[in-house]
């Protein structure tokens, strides 16, 4: 119903801001890592989500319009409602969200506060798929494993993320991976195919 809103900043809570567009004030639930960014009197864009319950209705708020569709995705999860996407976008990037995904690393989605093992699980199992190859152009993952392992898991990563294995096996034989790590590798990849 709303895809954004411009306008000045209003006020600033812990959880919601205020924004002020042609003499109407909106309430915005955000992000606490975004909304540090913010100060009264500001001109901004946030890009919404509009929640609807029977007894409710709450305007979800980003700065980027790829947060929000990430958002969207985090709510489709069963037992994930808005409250809980928001505490999640605001623990952890949505790049780092897309690659503990891709990767199945429960460990960085369990230290987000109020998600545990089955929750972590069951994100990962309803998103993997989901996950949006635009989110993840530059990839962070670490590892220190040896090269052919490292080669082998940023292939696989990549391919959840929406390539084929002929395209990233392609790709690998073209450019020097030699040393890298499966993060180098996989920010070589995507800027060798970019170029394609």
């Amino acid at each position: 119903m709303y895809a954004f809103f411009k306008g000045r900043i209003e006020k600033i809570y812990k959880d919601r801001i205020i924004i002020e567009v042609n003499n109407v004030g909106y309430e915005i639930y955000m992000p606490e890592s975004e909304m540090f960014t913010l100060k009264v009197d500001d001109i901004e864009k946030i890009y919404t989500y509009l929640h609807v319950r029977e007894d409710d209705m709450r305007l979800f708020g980003f700065k980027a319009s790829e947060t929000l569709e990430f958002f969207k995705k985090l709510i489709t999860v069963s037992g994930v409602g808005p409250k809980v996407a928001l505490g999640i976008i605001s623990n952890v990037d949505t790049e780092s969200l897309c690659v503990a995904i891709a990767t199945e690393d429960i460990g960085a989605l369990k230290s987000v506060p109020g998600i545990g093992p089955k929750m972590a699980q069951k994100i990962i199992f309803e998103l993997k798929d989901k996950v949006l190859k635009e989110q993840v152009d530059s990839v962070k993952i670490k590892t220190k494993e040896t090269n052919n392992k490292n080669i082998e898991e940023a292939t696989t990563a990549l391919e959840v993320l929406g390539y084929t294995q002929k395209q990233v096996k392609d790709v690998i034989s073209k450019i020097d991976v030699a040393d890298d790590s499966v993060e180098i590798i996989i920010r070589k990849v995507l800027k060798e195919m970019q170029n394609m």
